[in-house]
């Protein structure tokens, strides 16, 4: 067998494919975590991590996943009985709710259907109705259904009402347009193995002001490993963490970085919005309709429908004989849905192989399709966009 899990080319949204020079530095030897040698590579992480979150914020970073992160916020800031607003489009946005009430806090959900946005005026009313509702949670761009959410025009609704807004950018920060100081996000997260390219392990979270305050009221916060003020005072006092890092996520967390801010923020964006564009295009050319609402379709990455009569378990596993990962679907979308995600390194190489091994492997599985149809509609944009 030529493809196995020593060269297969990852395409799923988390775990992404990482360059050599993350791993290259996640094989230096470790320093104690203790020294001046891991606080200077540490604090030069968080520094970068507040330029890639686009912050002047405080920014820390947890061993754990971005899950940690979503832990953490609602933690530190939601009180039991607050009433939360959770807006609910995917399993991620869901996530917000269950971990809501995991700390008691009551959880008000707002609903659309799984592959639709969440329309700003949607929060409004529900704002409208519950005017004691203290906090707003999201899911930026949805994992799930591959939906980018207005985040921007929430936030300015949230602003208005002086609401706390809570934002999961797991999978848009470092890959699309996120501003959090500008749009007024009081907790922005994220975790290291999607648009950050790097492995599993890492949680970040951005604390703005209005969030520090409503800390700062807390009695008691429900948590040891999480505790945000823990994570402040060792972090002021020493560039340290209060208890012990990955150190060798660490060490590739700060190379991914660094190459981010190689490429620079903006090149960045539009590369991930080029790959997403051509990925759609070339899709549509093979005869497949996209899950996420038109003029909401998310940068980093792509979930398409399944045409009649073809297996999902069929389709991703001729598309892992041939040598790529797709990712199959959550909950009640299994089966009808695949997802493709074109973030971090991911670009023409890449785009092309996909959609030349979708048409062949459509047709494997009976579909009918002109098999090199995706791949010429990607072809011309990319003569287009890449002169």
């Amino acid at each position: 067998m030529v493809y196995d899990e020593e060269n297969i080319l990852l395409m799923t949204p988390g775990p992404v494919s990482f360059h050599h020079r993350v791993y290259q530095a996640m094989s230096k030897v470790e320093f104690h975590h203790r020294t001046p040698e891991h606080r200077k590579t540490f604090g030069e992480c968080v520094s970068m991590m507040k330029k890639v979150m686009q912050t002047e914020n405080d920014v820390f970073i947890f061993t754990g996943s971005g899950t940690s992160a979503m832990d953490a916020a609602i933690a530190n800031c939601v009180s039991p009985k607050d009433k939360v607003l959770n807006l609910i489009g995917g399993k991620f946005g869901e996530r917000w709710a269950e971990i809501t009430e995991t700390f008691g806090a009551k959880s008000i959900r707002l609903e659309v259907e799984w592959g639709k946005a969440i329309k700003p005026e949607m929060v409004s009313n529900a704002i409208d109705k519950e005017p004691d509702i203290k906090f707003v949670t999201m899911c930026h761009n949805e994992t799930s259904t591959a939906v980018l959410n207005p985040a921007q025009e929430i936030a300015k609704i949230t602003n208005e009402r002086d609401k706390l807004l809570i934002v999961d950018g797991v999978t848009s920060v470092g890959g699309d347009y996120v501003y959090p100081d500008k749009w007024g996000i009081d907790i922005l997260v994220t975790g290291s193995q999607k648009c950050l390219g790097c492995p599993p392990g890492l949680g970040m979270i951005m604390v703005g002001p209005k969030a520090w305050e409503e800390i700062g009221k807390r009695e008691k916060i429900p948590s040891y490993y999480v505790k945000l003020p823990s994570y402040r005072k060792a972090f002021e006092k020493s560039l340290d963490t209060p208890y012990t890092p990955a150190i060798p996520l660490v060490y590739g967390l700060h190379e991914s970085l660094t190459m981010i801010l190689e490429e620079g923020y903006e090149n960045r964006v539009k590369r991930h919005r080029l790959m997403a564009e051509t990925v759609r295009s070339g899709m549509k050319a093979l005869g497949l309709q996209l899950l996420a609402e038109k003029g909401y379709e998310s940068n980093t990455m792509t979930a398409l429908k399944y045409p009649d009569g073809v297996d999902d378990n069929a389709f991703r596993k001729g598309m892992q004989k041939h040598g790529i990962l797709v990712a199959g679907a959550q909950a009640h979308l299994k089966g009808k849905i695949f997802r493709v995600a074109h973030m971090n390194i991911i670009a023409e190489r890449e785009v092309l192989l996909v959609l030349a091994m979708t048409g062949l492997v459509l047709r494997e599985c009976g579909f009918k399709c002109e098999s090199g149809a995706g791949v010429s509609a990607a072809q011309e944009i990319f003569l287009k966009n890449l002169r």
